[in-house]
């Protein structure tokens, strides 16, 4: 790692938190350093590390790489990297996960070809002990239709493949919230708010870790709580921007959780009844 102050700016910043990584972060720095698309600077930020993360990292000789140092705090250390980031775009990456070698090749061409996508994102290879070879997550690809209606049915956009119009971060004035275990979710749903456009490479362009250190396992019930809780803003703000027309909605939606907070019916239950009228009504509702 080098330090250079008078560098070109880069046409794509990686940004990746990395705390106590030693185990795998080599693996992560050097698919990044073995992209076909070469013109990125990797911005890892320290998130309070104690083990030897800082070393690994102080060992590579290369420019492109710079590294910031935070308490230990990870949506800080996010948005740290993200304000840092001098790149068009922002590629996020997790200190555990293995880039494809065109990865940044290829969402920078889908970018560039269509200048209306906010948000890049990809499919993923899982991998990891006893995880069978070819187990690929992604459902939908293309450009994604209606963002908020999909993002009630669960998160499509996989945290780490995205690449995002920094542009368009900086003018909305973006941040990672402090929403436990699920601030993929909360920064999607408002970019969806403010009318980005979402689009799913169905390429696995990603190497997915799955180790029982993880967040998701973990924190399984707090992740499912705070994601629930981003549904209801959700619900909230769609209800609300079409309350005017359709009052009989919110009208519906407060029957519901009163149901739910009486155990008559469940959060699933309460969210599968009104994505049936919302996506039954969408070419009439404002969705964003």
């Amino acid at each position: 790692m080098t330090e250079d102050n008078n560098k070109q700016t880069p046409t794509i910043s990686i940004v990746m938190p990395a705390y106590n990584a030693a185990m795998y972060i080599r693996d992560a720095i050097d698919s990044i350093m073995c992209q076909s698309f070469t013109d990125f600077e990797c911005i890892i930020v320290d998130d309070g590390s104690t083990d030897t993360t800082c070393d690994i990292i102080r060992a590579y000789n290369d420019k492109r790489i710079v590294l910031l140092k935070n308490r230990h705090d990870f949506i800080a250390s996010l948005n740290l990297g993200m304000d840092a980031a001098q790149g068009k775009y922002i590629a996020r990456m997790d200190a555990d996960d293995i880039m494809h070698p065109d990865r940044l090749k290829i969402q920078h061409a889908i970018m560039e070809a269509e200048q209306s996508i906010t948000v890049c994102g990809t499919w993923m290879q899982h991998f990891g002990k006893d995880i069978p070879p070819g187990n690929i997550a992604g459902s939908i690809s293309g450009l994604v239709e209606y963002p908020l209606l999909q993002f009630l049915k669960g998160n499509f956009m996989f945290h780490p493949t995205a690449l995002v119009q920094k542009d368009f971060w900086k003018e909305n004035h973006l941040q990672y919230e402090n929403y436990a275990s699920a601030e993929d979710m909360k920064l999607w749903t408002e970019i969806a708010k403010l009318g980005g456009v979402f689009y799913i490479e169905n390429q696995p362009l990603l190497y997915y870790r799955i180790s029982e250190t993880q967040v998701t396992n973990q924190k399984r019930n707090e992740q499912k709580a705070t994601t629930e809780q981003i549904l209801l803003e959700t619900l909230n703000w769609l209800l609300d921007r079409n309350k005017d027309n359709y009052p009989e909605f919110e009208e519906c939606f407060n029957v519901l959780i009163k149901l739910q907070e009486k155990e008559l019916i469940s959060f699933s239950g309460m969210l599968q009844i009104l994505q049936k009228i919302l996506i039954t009504n969408k070419n009439k509702l404002e969705l964003a």
